[in-house]
């Protein structure tokens, strides 16, 4: 996937070799990308990313605009989370028919538990995998509370789900320290998940497999 910065001579950034880092310090241009990057459209403002012989979509891009508020726990991710358990792991017979099993016998026993009570009972014929999640409530588990540690996990949720091909984080580096941005950065290169942190400020140092787009306050760019 390459990142085209049409503004900039053209720049081209190879979203599987590096992390693409906008450093922009003309508001006007930072909403401008964050535009293209959530509701592509041709032609673009300033950038676009192709994917092949195609312009990337908004359902294959994630912005994150406040770590602290990134949930490993949403509604839709896990739903996600629970759909992919169900096809490609219970997709296999003998799997489903040893989980059914289970839940057979252990309908029984609810069952025969409540017979105490002096009403009648039923349950739903059929349970499904999601169900089955829902109860253990199944999560994805994050050994700390840092936000690299949450942002490493998400990325790798994002390639083992597909939800996305690339996340766009926005002013993500005053989240991290320089260990845990390069951190973030393997992995997301090593999932094949596209990233672009998107800055308003420039700084001079240049972290393990970035290459940068600058644009200062005066229009003046920069490629590094």
């Amino acid at each position: 996937m390459i990142l085209r910065a049409y503004n900039c001579e053209n720049a081209e950034i190879d979203l599987f070799e590096n992390v693409a880092v906008l450093e922009l310090m003309r508001p006007e241009i930072f909403n401008n990308v964050l535009l293209d990057l959530t509701d592509p459209a041709f032609p673009a403002r300033e950038v676009a990313i192709e994917d092949g012989d195609k312009m990337l979509t908004a359902n294959a891009i994630c912005c994150v605009s406040d770590l602290l508020e990134l949930s490993l726990s949403g509604k839709t991710l896990l739903g996600k989370l629970y759909k992919y358990i169900d096809n490609s792991v219970f997709s296999d017979p003998e799997e489903k028919m040893n989980l059914d099993n289970s839940i057979s016998r252990l309908r029984q026993y609810f069952l025969e538990t409540l017979q105490c009570l002096d009403v009648d009972l039923e349950t739903s014929p059929t349970v499904e995998v999601k169900d089955v999640c829902a109860m253990f409530g199944l999560t994805p588990f994050c050994a700390t509370d840092s936000v690299a540690s949450k942002l490493e996990q998400f990325i790798t949720l994002c390639a083992e789900l597909k939800l996305c091909k690339v996340l766009v984080l926005i002013q993500a580096k005053a989240y991290m320290d320089d260990l845990s941005l390069e951190s973030v950065y393997r992995n997301a290169l090593r999932h094949r998940i596209g990233l672009i942190m998107v800055e308003s400020a420039h700084r001079q140092e240049k972290l393990y497999a970035e290459k940068k787009i600058i644009v200062d306050k005066d229009f003046s760019d920069q490629i590094l």
